[in-house]
């Protein structure tokens, strides 16, 4: 998405009077909480550490660390949040009136993703089983190592459809699935999936008390007792 100067600088004042991360002219979101270790790396260009309040670009791979998350608000008021060791990418995002669209494809890990202002039928989100559909929705989302997705819907609704079978499904707030390696559903479960992730489950702060203190010479790394 490009914005112009004056788009950035409502962007921007409109961030700082909600206490949230102003986000670069070029960007399409940024950083709002970072815990640990925590990267991003554009197509063609190294890998570099993100700080709160990096911007984030289109067609960037996020990725976390061991006891690591983050939390990435988009312009159109969207959140994604990523447990320790995720893998995602934002493969396309244009926030333009009728013309917006977005698609984030989650590799592996946990994550908590949050609808905006995006119109709901032009969203969609990845795994390596799955493509799922949003309708006003909170969603949690963990990918295995074999790319099997457990989709729970917080609130709101969502479509999800195999990348195999092609079957589809709505999992309605309050209800849970999962898609196997072979993107085989199982039955639909009337209750939310408890992620194994604490960032997701529980929020980022669970895994601030775990904040790492940096090892004195022959003396191992301790927990911060802060």
């Amino acid at each position: 998405m490009k914005l112009t100067r004056r788009d950035a600088l409502m962007l921007a004042t409109a961030s700082i009077a909600l206490g949230a991360p102003a986000i670069a002219a070029d960007g399409i979101g940024a950083a709002e909480t970072v815990v640990n270790d925590v990267w991003g790396t554009q197509t063609g260009a190294s890998r570099v550490e993100l700080a709160q309040a990096s911007a984030i670009f289109r067609n960037q791979r996020l990725e976390t660390g061991d006891e690591s998350g983050a939390a990435v608000r988009f312009v159109d008021a969207s959140k994604l949040t990523l447990g320790a060791n995720a893998n995602a990418v934002v493969d396309e995002y244009v926030f333009a009136g009728a013309a917006s669209k977005s698609a984030v494809t989650l590799a592996k890990g946990a994550f908590r993703f949050i609808s905006g202002q995006m119109p709901e039928k032009n969203m969609r989100i990845k795994t390596p089983t799955v493509v799922i559909g949003i309708r006003g929705t909170e969603l949690k989302i963990d990918v295995y190592e074999d790319g099997s997705t457990e989709l729970s819907t917080i609130s709101g609704a969502a479509n999800i459809v195999s990348n195999v079978t092609s079957q589809a499904l709505d999992i309605l707030a309050g209800q849970s699935v999962i898609a196997d390696e072979n993107g085989v559903f199982s039955a639909i479960r009337d209750f939310i999936h408890k992620s194994k992730d604490e960032a997701i489950e529980r929020g980022l702060s669970e895994i601030r008390s775990k904040l790492r203190v940096p090892s004195l010479p022959g003396l191992p790394g301790i927990p911060n007792p802060f």
